[in-house]
């Protein structure tokens, strides 16, 4: 299977296409009331399929962002969720992502689409907490923006292309998932990258 730029474009276009559909309130989260900052942020990337909530009916608003979550969402938002079922079943890119891992087949999607090269030495840290430059980083690839210099480029491009907007965090914060929202949901309105 090859994966390429075009077809990134075209998942993206597609999302964006779809991306102002409005949700009833009676499919919210109890953790996300309507007059929550992260309402709008979370009901539009749960109408997209971006993002689901937990088991007790939450979506989990103050709950910090695993780097395996993170590249759950990022292959969700970039249009190639579905193609890492197909990548479960393939070695693990990295040392230290188990074979039975749950989130095995995104990480690996995650690497081969140079989404993630991970942490240096062959590891992952698939349960490390995402710290607010990570994200954007992580984000900022998706979006087709490559070899920033970090974090400062990486910064500076997330702000000029308006993913910090209304975000007060420190680039060393660890992001929670409200948080995470509100950037995933500014990335659904910022232009695609198709060439380095």
């Amino acid at each position: 299977m090859r994966l390429n730029k075009t077809f990134l474009a075209f998942a993206l276009i597609f999302i964006f296409s779809f991306s102002l559909i409005k949700v009833d309130a009676a499919n919210s989260f109890s953790d996300v009331l309507a007059d929550s900052p992260y309402y709008n942020a979370v009901m539009r990337l749960k109408s997209l399929d971006i993002v689901s909530g937990k088991t007790d009916g939450t979506y989990g608003i103050n709950d910090p962002v695993t780097r395996a979550m993170m590249v759950v969402f990022i292959n969700r938002i970039s249009g190639y969720r579905q193609e890492a079922e197909k990548y479960k079943y393939l070695p693990p890119a990295f040392k230290d992502v188990p074979k039975n891992y749950w989130a095995i087949g995104d990480i690996n999607l995650a690497a081969k689409l140079d989404f993630t090269s991970g942490i240096g030495n062959g590891l992952f840290n698939p349960n490390g907490k995402v710290t607010y430059v990570q994200a954007l980083g992580f984000v900022l690839n998706v979006l087709g923006y490559k070899n920033l210099k970090w974090p400062e480029g990486v910064l500076g491009k997330a702000k000029e292309i308006g993913l910090t907007g209304g975000i007060s965090l420190n680039p060393d914060d660890t992001v929670k998932r409200g948080e995470l929202a509100l950037i995933l949901n500014k990335a659904l309105d910022c232009q695609l990258i198709t060439s380095k």
